[in-house]
């Protein structure tokens, strides 16, 4: 059974909740703002966004006493062409030493900074040298659709499209065409790679336009099926392999699931059963899959996965799309419930008397009109 009620209930409690929500928010803005009150760094900032699973709707709720973590991108003027990775990253380190000394971390490609409420991941990236495309896409990244901190989720219309506004309502207004006109598509942002010495492509806003149009092909389903399966990894922890998670699983689930899926249930079953048929090949032979990115396609986002790790997960993976396939084909509700919870953790709750699909059980019989007279 679909048990639609149970599973609104079940992704309430696997979400981030609006405290959660209130200190990604505070911890990138105040962030945010001080990059740009910065004398030295303001002048080489184009634009700030937020990136990541917390942007694209699909982030579970914090466990185990961790803090809610957001990825901030900066985009800057800095010329890939003449600055090496470590001298553009050492530009921010007197700025990190100012308002959060003590808190950060020099990462491979980024700053991780730990607060008490929320860790924060600073991206730097840089536009692309030519001056057209510069020009170009330095208005697209400081428009709304860019720069906005509202989830695809809270914004079920967004685009990347320089007239969309948040204040804009779907209900009243022509849904926004994505913007082909920049060619922000085929300019990616640089990203410094300090080990390799070198700068990278990195495509974090198509990542986000792709999930944003999966998710409206797959009316709206898409992201909780995302956040359903990424907490059945964490109920079974003990049984998967360390990787893959976070966003090479979120675009495996991307790559297999169907559109026009009709419910969160539907969705599970199709995506595991999907990991499970599409990459089985994969797993007989030991080979880790080669999944382009959707921003930068040279870009393998299984790349550095182990084939044990992959043969692992996808062996799990196989028992739980049977597990995911009886639970929904079960015409008991009680049973059904218990092979969901059993799928998904206790965080699923068992369906109560009557509480199935609708919050009732199938009839058994036709219903026999009550005889009163009391409208005679």
């Amino acid at each position: 059974m679909e048990l639609r009620p149970q599973f609104d209930a079940f992704l309430r409690d696997i979400r981030p909740s609006e405290r959660n929500k209130e200190e990604w928010k505070r911890g990138s803005n105040t962030l945010r703002a001080r990059l740009r009150a910065d004398l030295d760094l303001s002048p080489l900032i184009t634009s700030t966004f937020l990136q990541g699973s917390v942007r694209r709707s699909t982030a579970v709720r914090p466990t185990g006493g961790k803090r809610s973590d957001v990825d901030v991108v900066i985009v800057t003027t800095i010329d890939h062409n003449v600055e090496t990775p470590s001298v553009a990253m050492k530009r921010f380190e007197p700025f990190l030493n100012r308002h959060y000394e003590g808190k950060w971390v020099q990462q491979d490609r980024s700053f991780g900074i730990e607060m008490s409420y929320v860790d924060l991941d600073l991206v730097v990236t840089s536009l692309p040298a030519e001056p057209d495309a510069r020009a170009e896409l330095s208005a697209l990244y400081r428009s709304q659709a860019v720069e906005t901190d509202e989830s695809i989720e809270e914004a079920n219309d967004w685009v990347v499209n320089k007239s969309w506004d948040p204040t804009r309502y779907l209900e009243t207004a022509t849904m926004l065409t994505e913007d082909t006109a920049s060619g922000w598509r085929e300019d990616p942002l640089m990203l410094p790679d300090r080990p390799i010495k070198e700068w990278g492509p990195t495509h974090p806003l198509a990542q986000i336009q792709w999930a944003a149009n999966k998710n409206r092909r797959c009316n709206g389903h898409f992201v909780n099926v995302v956040r359903a399966i990424k907490w059945w990894r964490h109920e079974h922890t003990e049984e998967l392999p360390k990787y893959p998670k976070g966003y090479p699983l979120e675009h495996m689930i991307g790559y297999v699931l169907p559109d026009n899926i009709s419910c969160v249930a539907e969705g599970v079953v199709k995506a595991l059963e999907g990991i499970r048929d599409v990459f089985a090949s994969y797993a007989a032979a030991g080979i880790v899959p080669n999944l382009p990115d959707h921003g930068v396609p040279s870009h393998n986002v299984l790349k550095r996965l182990t084939a044990a790790d992959f043969i692992a997960f996808h062996t799990e993976a196989s028992k739980a799309a049977g597990l995911a396939r009886r639970a929904l084909d079960e015409d008991d509700k009680d049973v059904s419930g218990a092979l969901w919870q059993d799928l998904l953790g206790k965080c699923f709750p068992l369906p109560g008397p009557g509480g199935g699909d609708r919050g009732f059980s199938k009839p058994v019989a036709p219903a026999i009109p009550r005889q009163s007279d009391r409208f005679a």
